[in-house]
This record gives structure tokens, sequence and C-alpha cells, in this order.
């Protein structure tokens, strides 16, 4: 990693049982070989990190200086989950990319590794509020947000460009799990997103 992408990193982020840290190799390595969701949470999946060329190029992406920072959480030298943040989003600091394979979901790696995360970044980059986006059939993602304060600011549809993609080409039986969610409008796609927003110094009620 060069001098110059390191400095934009803090050596490792801890809490509540758990490291965020920069992409290396060897984490890298440990995302590939994480299990996989599928449709409709397909565009998570990184099964695409085994071919060594496009692992390359991912961690050359995340290894970028510029307003985007990526983690993966570790608990001892386990990757159990990752998100990322970009920190110059108009609408404040945006929370993307939050991913736990499904071999260690149940244990709030989720709602951790965000906790952990809003505290650095509250310390570091005091004032904007925490924004995200989340697909409405993404129930059981919005409980862990929802217990760290976030909440539905707009709900809009939105063209999903690899959900729209494998619209097409799942069966029918595979689609109508998430109809509810979904249109079809002007020739294409949409799913029901959620807007969320938590602002900076939030407590959870005693």
């Amino acid at each position: 990693m060069s001098a110059t992408s390191t400095a934009t990193y803090p050596q490792a982020i801890a809490g509540d049982g758990l490291e965020l840290r920069p992409w290396d190799e060897d984490l890298l390595a440990q995302l590939a070989q994480w299990g996989e969701r599928g449709f409709p949470f397909h565009a998570f999946d990184l099964g695409h990190l085994r071919d060594p060329a496009r692992a390359r190029a991912d961690l050359r992406r995340a290894r970028e200086a510029g307003p985007h920072r990526h983690f993966v959480a570790c608990e001892g030298d386990t990757a159990v989950g990752r998100v990322s943040v970009n920190l110059h989003d108009r609408a404040g600091l945006y929370l993307w990319a939050v991913h736990v394979p499904p071999e260690h979901e149940g244990r709030g790696v989720c709602r951790r590794m965000m906790a952990a995360l809003i505290e650095w970044l509250e310390a570091e980059y005091p004032g904007p509020d925490f924004v995200l986006t989340t697909n409405t059939f993404a129930e059981h993602a919005h409980r862990a947000y929802q217990a760290l304060g976030f909440r539905v600011a707009e709900t809009r549809w939105h063209y999903d460009r690899p959900l729209a993609e494998q619209l097409w080409r799942v069966p029918r039986e595979q689609r109508k799990a998430i109809e509810k969610h979904l249109r079809f409008h002007n020739g294409r796609w949409e799913v029901r997103t959620h807007l969320m927003s938590r602002p900076q110094g939030w407590s959870a009620p005693a």
C-alpha cells in the first residue's frame, strides 16, 4: 500500500469484539471465499474476487486515496463483514457496501461494525449526518440500522442496475418473493428504496 493511501486510514478501528481494517491481500483472499446469498442480494456477493485480475483491480480501488474508505470487519484474524463510507457525499457521511456473509450472520456483526465506524467518524469528521440507502426488502438489515438510530427519511423508487438485469433472468418464483417491492416503469425495473439518516451524537434511549 502506498504511503499516500495508507495515511488516509487509521491502523485499525476497534469496537465490541471487532477490528475494522483497510483491505489488504490477506483479507481479500478471505473475502473471495465468503458464502454467497444470491438473488436478490447478489450485488454484494464476492465470488468474482477468485479471479486474480478482478481481485487486483478491486484491491487497487479499495486502496485509492479519495473520498471513499473501505474496511473489513475482523474477529481476530477472521474477516466477518465489510463496510465503506463516502466522506464527501452531499447528503452527509454516506455508508455503503454494508455486507455480512451468511456464515457470519446472527451475531450482531452488522450492528457492531457500523457502531465502531460511526464512533470513529464522529471523532474524525464531526458535523454531518450519517446516511445510507437500502432496498425495502432488506428487512433484516433494517433492524440493525434502526438499533443504531437510523430512521427512514424518504422512500423512493430507484433504478438498481444489477438487480434490474437479474430480474430478466431469474424464474418468476424467485422474483415473486420481492414483487411487492418492485415496479416496471418507463421500460425498466425499479425497486423501492429507503433513504435512512442518523444525526451525529445520537444515543439510544435509556
